[in-house]
């Protein structure tokens, strides 16, 4: 059997350049490292609460907020004394200089009471999630929305409990253990007065006002929507593309060619600035990676049927899909695919280019046979998209040429928003 080759490019596709380190990834306070299933994770975690979203305000009027929720979150969010190695924080997984993703570098995260246990799956942006709303299926019976990469919270106060307790992350073994840890911080006394509670609430009280707290700073505030990229202000007429970006977005928006606003819409909707993302779920047949969990031949990541999300097992033809995420930011929020499989962004447009025309670029060769699709088991190899820019053109040829790759690069990188100013 021999393995791809790790530099996959001929010699016309090296010529790309290959200098954009950090594609497609999700949430707050970590739910990136998701335990693999043979972790032992925390004994009767606690229910999340079912809150409503929290609207995210208009970025360009929206202030720094100062109310008492906001700061407690904001502090709880970077407080590393409320994991179990005492080391993690909600945002040593979420950096904001890389988009509120993982610090550069990073392939899966480490995390655990130890600092040392491998999640499943890349850390994603928490940014500009506001607007993905509940995980439903739509009136074609397709699903849509939710956070994670499979959709399994509908909130930010549920999502970030995942983490908490999480043994790859940040490890709490039970609400008691969270709270325990809660009160040798100085956010413990902010956390009472911001929700009015004194030192006989519940644990449970807590950790509800805890979550909220956490939604509250990431819904509030400005640098979590900001849409102050070069698109945004090309946008507003305030600047323009160069010539190769603006070849790029031509091949991005285009159905023959890049197809990608086929997925990662590059339309405003509902009044609101393009998101690069329509919240919608597809199984692209990314290559296995190595990790602690795919050690094991017969683990595999299966997105909305599991093994993370428990109550669509039954659905087969959903095996595979993880969510479609924003590209807003993408240049600097790599490692890219739910399995952190590449590492640049050249890397991730020719994977689309090239999967179907040169398979072996991408998938290990058995006996002269190329295994496609090696993170799927093979009953769910048709849930796989094939659309452009998958389906080659005649004669095996691929829709993008390396021009146009580097094109869709380089309008990749319009989408990075500028560094946030100092308060």
């Amino acid at each position: 059997m021999s393995l791809p080759r790790p530099t996959f490019l001929d010699r016309s596709w090296r010529a790309i350049p290959a200098v954009f380190a950090a594609v497609l990834m999700l949430t707050a306070c970590g739910g990136g490292s998701d335990p693999a299933p043979n972790m032992q994770a925390a004994a009767n975690p606690p229910a999340a609460p079912a809150s409503a979203p929290t609207p995210a305000p208009d970025p360009t009027t929206a202030p720094a907020p100062t109310d008492p929720k906001f700061v407690v979150g904001d502090r709880l969010f970077h407080e590393p004394a409320l994991s179990a190695s005492g080391r993690q924080s909600c945002a040593s997984c979420h950096e904001a200089s890389r988009g509120h993703a993982d610090p550069l570098g990073t392939f899966l995260p480490l995390g655990g009471a130890d600092g040392q246990q491998q999640g499943i799956r890349s850390t994603p942006t928490s940014r500009y999630l506001d607007a993905a709303g509940p995980f439903t299926f739509n009136d074609q019976g397709q699903p849509r929305g939710g956070l994670l990469w499979d959709g399994r919270a509908d909130t930010r106060a549920q999502q970030a409990r995942g983490p908490l307790f999480s043994a790859a992350e940040m490890a709490n073994a039970s609400t008691a253990d969270y709270v325990r840890r809660l009160r040798t911080t100085g956010a413990y006394g902010e956390l009472l007065r911001a929700y009015s509670l004194n030192e006989t609430a519940s644990d449970e009280a807590l950790l509800s006002a805890s979550l909220d707290a956490l939604a509250q700073y990431q819904a509030r505030d400005p640098d979590y929507h900001p849409f102050t990229s070069k698109f945004d202000r090309v946008q507003a007429g305030q600047a323009s593309f160069t010539a190769a970006e603006a070849r790029g977005l031509a091949a991005f928006n285009d159905p023959q060619r890049g197809n990608c606003a086929s997925c990662h819409d590059s339309q405003p909707r509902n009044g609101r600035a393009a998101l690069f993302t329509d919240f919608s779920y597809h199984a692209l047949g990314v290559p296995r990676t190595v990790s602690t969990a795919t050690a094991a031949p017969n683990f595999f990541d299966l997105g909305l049927c599991g093994p993370l999300r428990t109550d669509l097992s039954g659905r087969t033809e959903l095996c595979g899909r993880f969510k479609v995420p924003t590209l807003r930011n993408v240049a600097v929020t790599g490692p890219y695919f739910h399995n952190a499989r590449f590492s640049t962004l050249e890397e991730v447009v020719s994977f689309y280019a090239l999967r179907d025309v040169d398979p072996a670029r991408f998938y290990p060769v058995m006996s002269g046979q190329v295994q496609r699709f090696d993170d799927l088991p093979l009953a769910y190899h048709a849930n796989v998209e094939r659309r452009a820019p998958f389906a080659p053109l005649p004669g095996n040829r691929a829709r993008l040429s390396p021009q146009e790759v580097s094109d869709i690069v380089a309008f990749l990188n319009t989408l990075t928003d500028a560094p946030p100013t100092a308060p």
